[in-house]
């Protein structure tokens, strides 16, 4: 936020220290509150990147941004919910009009007190509705029911993401997520501050943190002084020009042969400058694209179903806990 401060001119600080001055009285007034523990709870289960959504979440430097995106996380945690998209006040100021001042954010009345509250992934606080309008004054473009959001193939590939694929990555992202919540100025990541360093060090150590980073450093190696074995451990299986076939046995669904493709060639070559023809080409590759989708989406969709009810049946479980993936017990 002081980056973007010292980008504005003197009209624009005016109006935004006169939103802060407003934020204040609410936290004092108990119209803003920050995320309580329960709500870190039901975000458990879930991951991003081989990281607890419920750490994600917490940390500013992750969600300033990416509001649609962590919208989309945060219903996860509600039953009852729905995303807005609507231009809000304090981006009409930094940005300097309505063009580029949509926002996204979580309205949902399951705090309690008979009234609804908005859930804001961007400042990492839950505001009472009617004091969040009145201060960011939304011009809604956009309301997304919860059924509307857990259809969506985003939603879907954040419930059943599979952490063992995913882990391996935590080694280059966390140290510097680490770095970034101990050096921050943002309001959301400082208040959270202690509860997600120590969240994190419980997650290193119930993942084997330290031995993913070996064995990282250890593939590293192997893929600069010998690739073949590398591919032997994860039994990767290529063709002549290097492309990955399969991976474990599991083939590679993108994968096309080099008989296929020289097939191809050959068809739009025979084609040629024919209009006609190469609109029926490309419709029948389309057409296959979107089968395909389909297949994926529908199976998507069954280990999604299977993945809730796991949650269901533990709601508050650390998504790295057993069983980590649909099916397992």
């Amino acid at each position: 936020m002081k980056d973007i401060r010292q980008r504005l001119n003197e009209k624009q600080l005016k109006k935004l220290k006169k939103m802060d001055r407003a934020l204040i009285w609410g936290l004092k007034h108990k119209k803003v509150f920050p995320y309580p523990d329960a709500l870190f709870d039901r975000l458990r289960p879930y991951s991003w990147g081989g990281l607890p959504v419920s750490i994600t979440l917490f940390v500013n430097e992750l969600c300033n941004g990416f509001c649609y995106d962590r919208a989309n996380m945060m219903q996860l945690a509600f039953k009852d919910c729905k995303v807005v998209h609507a231009d809000i006040e304090t981006l009409r100021i930094t940005t300097g009009g309505d063009e580029y001042a949509e926002h996204a954010f979580v309205i949902t009345p399951e705090f309690g007190g008979n009234r609804e509250w908005v859930v804001d992934t961007s400042a990492g606080l839950i505001y009472d509705k009617d004091f969040y309008f009145k201060l960011e004054k939304p011009k809604i473009n956009l309301t997304l029911s919860k059924e509307e959001c857990m259809s969506f193939r985003d939603t879907k590939e954040l419930i059943v993401n599979n952490f063992e694929e995913e882990k391996y990555i935590l080694p280059l992202t966390l140290p510097l997520i680490e770095n970034a919540i101990r050096s921050s100025v943002w309001l959301g990541t400082v208040g959270y501050r202690e509860k997600t360093l120590d969240e994190i060090e419980k997650f290193k150590q119930a993942i084997g943190y330290d031995e993913i980073a070996k064995e990282i450093e250890e593939d590293m190696a192997l893929m600069r002084t010998d690739p073949q074995k590398l591919d032997e451990k994860f039994g990767i299986v290529r063709d002549r020009y290097g492309r990955e076939i399969s991976r474990n046995g599991k083939p590679n669904p993108y994968y096309i042969s080099p008989e296929e493709s020289d097939a191809l060639q050959t068809r739009l070559d025979l084609i040629g400058d024919n209009e006609e023809q190469l609109a029926g080409f490309w419709s029948e590759q389309f057409a296959k694209s979107v089968e395909r989708w389909e297949k994926e989406d529908a199976e998507l969709s069954e280990l999604t179903k299977i993945r809730l009810e796991q949650i269901t049946q533990n709601p508050t479980a650390n998504y790295y806990s057993k069983p980590t993936q649909p099916g397992e017990i």
